[in-house]
C-alpha cells in the first residue's frame, strides 16, 4: 500500500489524503477544481509564503530556488528567484506572452531574493521587488508604469530563506510521485516514447528515460480533455533535440504536469515541454526550446540560446469584457495588411486600437477603430495596415470599454515578402555602413542576432555609420519612419 502526505493551506482546497481514504476520481476531482478556480493550480505558491506586502496572488511561470543566469530567451509570465539574478543581454522580457499569454501589468511580477545583476535594458509587465543590485545596474522598463514600480531592499518578499517553501514543493514532488500507475508505456526502435492512458480523469505514468536523448520524440496519448501526471524518475537527465506530442490533453491549460522527483541534474536543449514541470530538487540548464506551463526549480537554472518559458494559463484580464470578440484575421493583400474581425455582442464598448509589432514584445499602436457602442448582432470591423514591415508582423487588437477597462485578442502573424526600403551598402561592411532612402527617420537601431542593441540614433549620418569596432557577425538594421512604419535588414560586419 502507498501511503500519501497531507498538505494543505487555508487559500486552496487541494488535499492528498492516505490511500484508503481517496480514489482516482477524488483526486481528479480535486485537481480540477484546483485548475478551475482560475488564479490557484498544484503549482501555486500557497499565501502564507507570500510576504503582507506582497501584490497578487501566489501563481508564477517560472520559480527558481537557486540562482538564476542568462544570456538571452524570455519568461513569459511571473517569475520568482531565490538567489540571485544575472542577465547578460538587453533582449528579454518578463511577463509579456507571445506563444501564450500576457502576465498582468499591476501584480508583482519579478521577485529576486538575492542581487539583481542587469546589463541592458528590456521590458517588464508588472512590478520588480529586489532585495540587493550592484552599482551599476540598469533596470528595466515598464510598460505600464502607471501600476507598476521598481522597489529595492525587500528580502523574503516571497519567503524563500526558511526552507519551507522548497520542502513544501519537494512533499509535493513526493506525493505525486507516490500516486498508483495507471497508464501504459512502449518504447520502439525509432526513438519513439509513447504514454498511453484511457482515464477521461487523472493519467497518471511512472517512467525512466534515457539518461541522454537526441533526437528522441515523447508522445502522450490520453483521451480528450482528461489530465495526465507523468512521473520521471531519472536522477539526471539530458535531452538534446527532438519532439514532443500531445494527444487529447489541452497542452495550454495546465493539465499535464511532469515530476521529477529524484532528479539533481536536468539539461534541455532544443526541446519543447508540453506541460507544467515540477523539479524541486534539480538544476536546470536550458539551451533553446522551451516549457509551456508552470516551473518550479529547486537549484540553479542556466539560460540560453533563447530558451523560453511561456506561460499558457493565466490570463491576463479576469474581468469579462462586454465585447464578444467572435473572429479576428489578418491577411496579407499586396504591399499592406488586411485586419478584420467580428463581434456578436457589445455593451458600453468604445473603441478598437489596433497593435503592431515585429518580435512580440514591443507593441505599437498603428490606428484606432470607434467601436458599435450597443449591438446583440454581428458587427464587422476593417482595418489596414498600409505600411508593414518586410518580414513577421504581429497584430493584435486592444478592445477597450467606456471606462478604460480593456483586453486583447489572440495575435495574428503575417510575413510580408516584400523588397526591403532600406538599401545597406557595402555588404558586408568593415568600416562603414551606409544607408539610402533616410527621409523621415525617427529611430535607427543596429542590433546584433542575440538582440543586444549597440547602435542608436534618430538620424542617419551622411557621412555613415562607423562600424569598426563592431565584432564580425551579422546584424539587424531597423529603420523606425515618423508615421510609425518600421523596415528592417541584415547586414553582415566581416574583418
Amino acid at each position: 500500500m502507498k501511503i500519501f502526505s497531507t498538505f494543505s493551506h487555508a487559500s486552496r482546497s487541494f488535499k492528498f489524503y492516505r490511500t484508503a481514504l481517496i480514489s482516482s476520481g477524488l483526486l481528479f476531482a480535486a485537481w480540477q477544481q484546483s485548475v478551475a478556480q482560475g488564479n490557484k493550480t498544484p503549482l501555486t505558491i500557497p499565501d502564507e509564503y507570500l510576504s503582507s506586502g506582497f501584490v497578487g496572488t501566489g501563481n508564477f511561470n517560472a520559480i527558481i530556488f537557486g540562482n538564476f543566469q542568462s544570456n538571452s530567451g524570455d519568461v513569459e509570465g511571473r517569475l520568482a528567484v531565490a538567489g540571485d539574478f544575472t542577465l547578460t543581454t538587453a533582449g528579454y522580457s518578463v511577463g509579456m506572452g507571445v506563444m501564450g499569454v500576457n502576465a498582468p501589468n499591476n501584480t508583482d511580477n519579478l521577485v529576486v531574493n538575492g542581487s539583481f545583476n542587469n546589463i541592458g535594458n528590456w521590458g517588464l509587465r508588472g512590478s520588480l521587488v529586489y532585495n540587493t543590485a550592484p552599482n551599476g545596474t540598469v533596470f528595466p522598463s515598464l510598460t505600464a508604469p502607471a501600476v507598476s514600480s521598481i522597489t529595492g531592499g525587500k528580502f523574503d518578499h516571497i519567503k524563500f530563506s526558511d526552507n519551507k517553501l522548497l520542502d513544501y514543493y519537494r512533499t509535493l514532488s513526493g506525493t505525486l510521485n507516490a500516486l498508483p500507475n495507471t497508464g501504459t508505456t512502449a518504447w520502439d526502435n525509432y526513438h519513439q516514447y509513447t504514454l498511453t492512458g484511457t482515464s477521461l480523469g487523472l493519467n497518471v505514468f511512472d517512467i525512466t528515460l534515457p539518461p541522454n536523448m537526441s533526437s528522441d520524440e515523447i508522445r502522450v496519448d490520453i483521451p480528450e480533455g482528461a489530465s495526465a501526471i507523468i512521473n520521471v524518475l531519472n536522477s539526471s537527465l539530458s535531452i538534446n533535440g527532438g519532439s514532443m506530442k500531445m494527444n487529447g490533453a489541452d497542452k495550454e491549460n495546465n493539465k499535464v504536469l511532469f515530476n521529477f522527483p529524484n532528479a539533481t541534474s536536468i539539461s534541455l536543449a532544443h526541446f519543447k515541454f508540453l506541460g507544467s514541470f515540477l523539479a524541486p530538487k534539480a538544476s536546470l540548464n536550458g539551451n533553446g526550446g522551451s516549457i509551456n506551463g508552470q516551473s518550479i526549480i529547486g537549484g540553479h537554472f542556466d539560460q540560453q540560446g533563447g530558451f523560453e518559458f511561456h506561460n499558457f494559463y493565466f490570463e491576463e484580464n479576469t474581468i469579462v469584457l462586454p465585447v464578444t470578440l467572435a473572429k479576428f484575421s489578418a491577411t496579407g493583400e499586396n504591399a499592406s495588411v488586411a485586419l478584420r474581425w467580428t463581434t456578436t455582442s457589445e455593451t458600453n464598448s468604445d473603441r478598437f486600437e489596433i497593435e503592431h509589432s515585429l518580435n512580440g514584445k514591443s507593441w505599437n499602436r498603428i490606428g484606432t477603430v470607434l467601436s458599435h457602442g450597443e449591438s446583440a448582432q454581428s458587427v464587422h470591423y476593417t482595418f489596414t495596415d498600409q505600411s508593414p514591415a518586410n518580414g513577421e508582423n504581429l497584430y493584435r487588437l486592444k478592445m477597450i470599454d467606456l471606462d478604460e477597462t480593456f483586453a486583447y485578442s489572440s495575435i495574428q502573424n503575417v510575413r510580408i515578402e516584400a523588397g526591403s526600403s532600406i538599401t545597406l551598402f557595402p555588404n558586408p561592411a568593415s568600416d562603414k555602413i551606409l544607408i539610402r532612402s533616410n527621409t523621415n527617420v525617427a529611430l535607427l537601431t543596429i542590433t546584433d542576432l542575440s538582440g543586444r542593441k549597440v547602435y542608436q540614433a534618430q538620424e542617419i549620418p551622411a557621412a555613415g555609420i562607423d562600424c569598426k569596432n563592431l565584432p564580425s557577425g551579422m546584424y539587424v538594421v531597423t529603420m523606425t519612419r515618423v508615421n510609425g512604419a518600421v523596415e528592417s535588414d541584415k547586414i553582415l560586419i566581416r574583418r
